[in-house]
């Protein structure tokens, strides 16, 4: 971490509060494909090898990948280090994320690959030095990292090497988050430009989540630190949280998610568009609501049908969960879910963001229905932050991480004129939440 202890060393600290600060114009897109044909032939789905409880190793240095790109580690940036003070969520009200607080959380050999400017389809055989580098360390540490990869605008060869780790993908159904399809398999990320997305894990809201993902970088700013992706260790995140007294309270009391949707039939006035987050008919993929119903209580809701003269038929619905989630391949329950199945998803939402908590789409309580302090969630926040790691995007790279093990996140950015950045996601192979097991704490 740098040294502010002069001025000229305050100056990347003054940039990059105007970083923090600033906002952005970004397009994601979404890839979820079913076409098993093209899947890689090793045959092996690594997000359900049983790993030892001591593969997942912690790591104190940090180095660069030999043959990276030398500005992947000489670009300047932290703004998510010390550009808020811990009181700023009590003036202003929320809850403020950070992102990425230190170096050191992982040692990047241990994860990153380095393409060395050439990677070719040869090296998606299973026999590949890249196939079988890209197994041992998903299966070491559950996040690969690829750069350098020398691949210029073909998704579809990114999502290949994705494909090395994830052997099975899922579509997304029932997710939070609306998502249009803009192409075959392909859907934009369903969240407006101005805002930042809290760490999360994919989908932990229902009763069937996604073991893995991947991203696939097709354009990135490449000569400032913009565009960045964030994952955090969730398994160091747990053992921290289990040291509070917010972490027990978690493990006692469960959770309560609700979820607000809105009626994609319902009459509305033009301005009142930016305030629609997800319509039930484009989350379950229907639009009967018998069948809406019927989808939703498969994953575990509970379901409830709001008739109004203005906004048309609204579906709530309540999931009781545990926070925390038995892993197998590591055998132990480790903590799952954030503060972003609750209100302060939409803190930077324009539309959503000027309206009560209690009206926003998306609200989470303790399993005992009470109400979360914003000191809790601050709280929350912070120690996933403590354990970020950043994904510094250029062009073609790929990264595959454990949904379980990793949790994933981004900040607000600007693009400058003529810049661009396009993100790919992927969503691996669904799994039934199980919980936790008493003895695996």
């Amino acid at each position: 971490m740098m040294s502010h202890g002069t001025a000229s060393d305050c100056i990347p600290l003054l940039i990059a509060q105007l970083l923090h600060r600033s906002v952005w114009s970004i397009l994601e897109l979404e890839l979820s494909c079913g076409d098993k044909s093209s899947r890689h032939a090793s045959g092996r789905i690594l997000s359900s090898t049983m790993l030892g409880r001591n593969t997942f190793k912690r790591f104190a240095t940090t180095h660069a990948v030999q043959g990276a790109k030398v500005t992947r580690q000489s670009l300047p940036y932290e703004p998510f280090a010390a550009v808020t003070q811990p009181e700023a969520s009590q003036q202003q009200g929320i809850v403020i994320p950070r992102w990425w607080k230190k170096d050191n959380v992982l040692d990047p050999k241990t994860y990153m690959i380095d393409g060395k400017g050439k990677l070719s389809r040869d090296d998606l055989h299973p026999s590949s030095s890249l196939t079988q580098e890209m197994i041992e360390k998903y299966e070491n540490v559950g996040l690969v990292y690829v750069v350098n990869t020398g691949i210029e605008n073909d998704l579809e060869f990114q999502r290949d090497i994705a494909r090395i780790i994830m052997t099975e993908e899922t579509v997304y159904e029932g997710g939070a988050n609306p998502r249009n399809k803009v192409e075959a398999n392909v859907y934009d990320v369903g969240a407006p430009l101005e805002a930042w997305l809290h760490y999360h894990h994919e989908m932990t809201y229902k009763e069937h989540s996604c073991k893995n993902l991947g991203f696939l970088c097709k354009h990135a700013v490449q000569d400032r630190p913009v565009g960045w992706s964030f994952v955090s260790d969730s398994v160091q995140a747990h053992d921290a949280m289990m040291e509070t007294a917010l972490g027990r309270k978690l493990k006692e009391k469960g959770l309560c998610f609700i979820r607000l949707m809105t009626d994609a039939n319902a009459p509305r006035e033009a301005t009142n568009q930016n305030k629609v987050y997800n319509h039930w008919q484009q989350s379950w993929l229907t639009d009967d609501p018998d069948e809406a119903e019927v989808a939703a209580r498969a994953q575990g809701l509970h379901v409830e049908w709001i008739d109004t003269p203005t906004d048309g038929r609204l579906m709530r619905t309540r999931y009781y969960k545990s926070a925390f989630e038995y892993v197998p391949f590591i055998d132990r329950n480790i903590l799952f879910t954030s503060i972003a199945d609750d209100g302060e998803w939409f803190d930077a939402w324009p539309g959503i963001k000027e309206i009560p908590h209690e009206q926003r789409p998306l609200e989470m309580m303790f399993g005992d229905d009470t109400p979360f302090t914003l000191e809790e969630k601050q709280a929350w926040t912070d120690i996933y932050d403590e354990f970020g790691i950043p994904l510094r995007w250029q062009p073609g790279e790929v990264a595959v991480f454990c949904n379980y093990r990793f949790a994933h996140g981004r900040p607000s950015i600007n693009l400058k004129p003529g810049e661009r950045r396009e993100l790919g996601v992927m969503l691996g192979a669904p799994f039934k939440r199980i919980e936790t097991v008493e003895s695996k704490w």
